[in-house]
């Protein structure tokens, strides 16, 4: 961490990133009017995703500011950001595709993870229990049939090698324990939504 001058000086240098995020999304652009509260909730997000195993719960009512807030901060944190794209008949397995694919960036490409979800998002029940699973242990059952996790076991050994030292027992165990202490340090969970209240008036 490095001394900042002011909140004013915080403000300057989060516009600039926006404008980096701007400049870099060909698609979703932002335009954020970052005021002394939103600064400090990015600030608090970037915190969190800047941390192993920093996952975050983001409550306030809709259109004030939780996703975009996050879609910044993990831009400010170096991280690729991912969200579910809802469909009529989006379902587990199309939510195991993509968190497969996630697990992988945070598992065995050691990348920094965002994986933002909303309300909105939870089409079934059982999204919530595969998330739950997620935070709890970094294993979702089920997730990799067995001739996925050979060969993230096998993609994992010269990883393994360069990274957890000589002390490392190299076993099919040890490498997909290895990987899943990545996923769990690497990929961070933002859970953005509303208050009870709201959802008890909808």
């Amino acid at each position: 961490y490095e001394l900042c001058p002011s909140l004013d000086k915080v403000r300057e240098l989060t516009y600039a990133k926006m404008e980096e995020f701007n400049e870099s999304s060909k698609i979703l652009k932002l335009d954020l009017v970052l005021f002394d509260d939103a600064i400090g909730h990015m600030m608090r997000i970037t915190r969190i995703l800047g941390m192993p195993r920093g996952s975050a719960l983001l409550v306030g009512v809709g259109g004030s500011g939780k996703q975009s807030l996050t879609r910044l901060a993990s831009f400010i944190a170096a991280n690729f950001t991912f969200q579910i794209t809802i469909t009529k008949t989006y379902n587990t397995t199309n939510m195991f595709d993509d968190l497969k694919v996630l697990f992988r960036k945070a598992g065995v490409g050691g990348e920094g993870v965002t994986f933002i979800m909303t309300d909105a998002e939870v089409k079934e029940e059982g999204f919530l229990e595969h998330i739950n699973n997620l935070l709890g242990t970094g294993e979702i059952p089920g997730l990799f049939p067995k001739d996925e996790i050979e060969a993230i076991v096998g993609d994992m050994r010269p990883v393994a090698k360069k990274e957890a030292g000589k002390g490392f027992i190299d076993t099919s165990d040890n490498l997909y324990k290895f990987f899943v202490d990545r996923v769990r340090d690497n990929l961070h969970e933002v859970n953005a939504t509303i208050p009870t209240s709201k959802l008890l008036e909808a």
